[in-house]
């Protein structure tokens, strides 16, 4: 039973920390972060966590690079989100609708 506290407690840290890059950019962008990129995010953040213990740092310190990886990994995926190339779609403005 603690072993599942134990381990709700890491993947709703993890979840949270994915949540927070989504959040920022969002907020930046003015919603513009899009709702897809959410739950990719939230998984991101979730493997990320779970890869520092599977690779062999289950100590201590893992802990804390496992919810810096959390934080990191989702960020690094909204940045490459905001620059990555443009669609090839023209963008319509408002002047060439009327």
């Amino acid at each position: 039973m603690f072993t599942a506290i134990f381990l709700s407690l890491f993947f709703a840290a993890w979840l949270i920390l994915g949540f927070l890059p989504w959040l920022a950019f969002s907020v930046a962008t003015r919603g513009n972060a899009g709702l897809g990129m959410l739950p990719l995010c939230l998984l991101t953040a979730v493997i990320a966590g779970l890869a520092v213990p599977l690779l062999g740092k289950d100590d201590g310190a893992g802990i804390w690079f496992s919810m810096l990886a959390a934080l990191v990994a989702p960020t690094l995926l909204m940045a490459a989100r905001r620059f990555a190339l443009p669609a090839r779609h023209p963008r319509v403005t408002p002047a060439e609708t009327k």
